[in-house]
């Protein structure tokens, strides 16, 4: 029995030490992957802030200036939105326990500390290329792991080449403080720069490590105790068939044990946000070998979207109540044209195609991006139609023309009809034909309120492969 008996905790010793392995291999992708969510949402905050000093912040200094009759001049302590970014991250750096390292690259910057590095360069080009939507990566540097994610910042607006265009019109003192050399010359739609976190994976791990520890200690002890039993059970004054029984059953309990351990490490978590659920998903999927390159590349695309729709929708709807909007008078086929540019990338890495007919240029009368948005939803929501149900030829058709004394603008797709049961509750809000883990229910509701407000109707009806919404004024 003293033989037996070694033989059996021998045998425990090498279960525990696999279980082990395992479970710090499984607790270590899930820090990791928990550290990538938290590394996105502060990235999408820093985009944020530089698209407020961008198209909020840095309109009003010039406003200003121009109403007051004084130069443009340019401090980069209200102007530039990579200085205010970096500034805000670096001040919340001091109160947080994970150290990240902030930076933005450009290959052609006006700041020389923001110049790309060879590998920088190209992830930027991938971007810039439309092969990414946003890049992680573990790198290897001088015998060390470091946590790498990139994003790419917001493509060149009309307003951006105020700074980035023709030197000359740059506003005055930023030539003198950056020199005339680099960051000029872009163009509109061009992919400036990226913006990155990376940090060592060492100290990622060290910030878990009261996480590890609980999880491997209370491992330890289930096999101690588990020890324990086997050892006085050993002891006892039995036959051999009895201990053999109680052996067995006492291993089968472990075996169960051992494939709780992962369903046990997961109460110890808060629960992660639903993005991060997308990820486990990926997870189990990459275990039972179903999981493939264009699904993980959907996925992660799907989640990002979703993430950039429901900020830029939450803006959206701030803006369109905010006292300080202006009404201007554009031409339709301008806004038009606008709105289709706004998802020419989408559009062309979905092959869809977009047929503008203009039959009456009328103009309209109202907040010019409040109408972008309109169209932007609609044209969104036919793009995800496409994709889900897999559609071969994908074609969207504008056309704006009048009517009985009314201005109209049509927007039919092929994309599949809508079912008729629920084709009249589209427009109320919080109401989704797609899963509400992927859509808001919000962007055609915030469709008919901007209609609604310029004394328009906005309606949808079904055709034989598709639908229509029909905007009247």
């Amino acid at each position: 029995m003293k033989y037996n008996f070694k033989l059996i905790i021998g045998g425990f010793v090498l279960l525990y030490a696999i279980i082990t392995l395992l479970f710090f291999n499984f607790y270590k992708d899930l820090a990791l992957k928990d550290t990538r969510q938290e590394a996105i949402s502060t990235l999408n905050t820093m985009n944020a802030i530089r698209n407020y000093v961008e198209e909020v912040q840095r309109p009003i200094v010039n406003k200003w200036n121009d109403e007051m009759g004084t130069q443009r001049e340019f401090d980069s302590r209200i102007l530039s939105s990579s200085y205010i970014t970096q500034y805000i991250y670096d001040r919340q750096l001091l109160n947080k326990e994970l150290k990240y390292e902030y930076k933005l690259v450009a290959t052609n910057p006006l700041n020389p500390m923001h110049q790309a590095n060879e590998y920088e360069a190209k992830i930027l080009n991938k971007f810039r290329n439309n092969e990414l939507k946003d890049y992680f990566s573990v790198l290897e540097e001088k015998d060390k792991s470091y946590f790498f994610i990139a994003m790419p910042i917001a493509r060149n607006k009309k307003s951006c080449l105020e700074c980035h265009g023709d030197p000359k019109d740059s506003p005055y003192g930023m030539v003198e403080q950056y020199g005339n050399t680099s960051g000029y010359y872009e163009k509109v739609g061009d992919l400036r720069a990226m913006i990155y976190l990376k940090i060592s994976v060492a100290s990622i791990l060290k910030y878990h490590k009261e996480e590890f520890i609980t999880g491997g200690l209370a491992m330890f002890i289930v096999f101690v105790i588990f020890i324990l039993l086997i050892y006085i059970i050993s002891k006892k004054d039995l036959n051999l068939q009895d201990k053999k029984e109680k052996l067995f059953v006492h291993q089968n309990r472990l075996a169960v044990m051992g494939g709780m351990i992962g369903n046990i490490s997961h109460q110890w978590k808060q629960p992660l946000t639903q993005l991060s659920y997308i990820l486990i998903n990926l997870e189990l999927q990459a275990q039972k070998n179903i999981l493939t390159n264009e699904k993980l590349s959907s996925k992660v695309d799907e989640a990002n979207e979703q993430i950039t729709f429901m900020s830029d929708t939450i803006n959206d709807f701030k803006n369109f109540f905010s006292p300080k909007r202006v009404k201007s008078k554009s031409p339709i086929k301008e806004i038009l044209e606008h709105s289709k540019r706004l998802l020419q990338a989408t559009l062309n890495k979905n092959k869809i195609e977009v047929i503008l007919n203009v039959e009456n240029n009328f103009i309209f009368h109202g907040y010019q991006n409040e109408m972008l948005q309109v169209f932007v939803n609609i044209m969104n929501n036919a793009k995800d139609s496409f994709v889900s149900k897999d559609i071969s030829e994908r074609v969207i058709k504008i056309s704006a023309f009048s009517e009985d004394n009314h201005n109209i603008i049509t927007l039919q797709n092929n994309a599949g009809v809508i079912d008729e049961k629920v084709i009249d509750k589209i427009f109320e809000p919080y109401f989704s034909t797609k899963d509400l883990n992927v859509a808001t229910g919000i962007g055609l509701y915030i469709c008919r309120v901007i209609v609604e407000s310029f004394n328009g109707t906005i309606s949808v009806h079904n055709l034989e492969e598709g639908v229509v919404f029909t905007i009247k004024f």
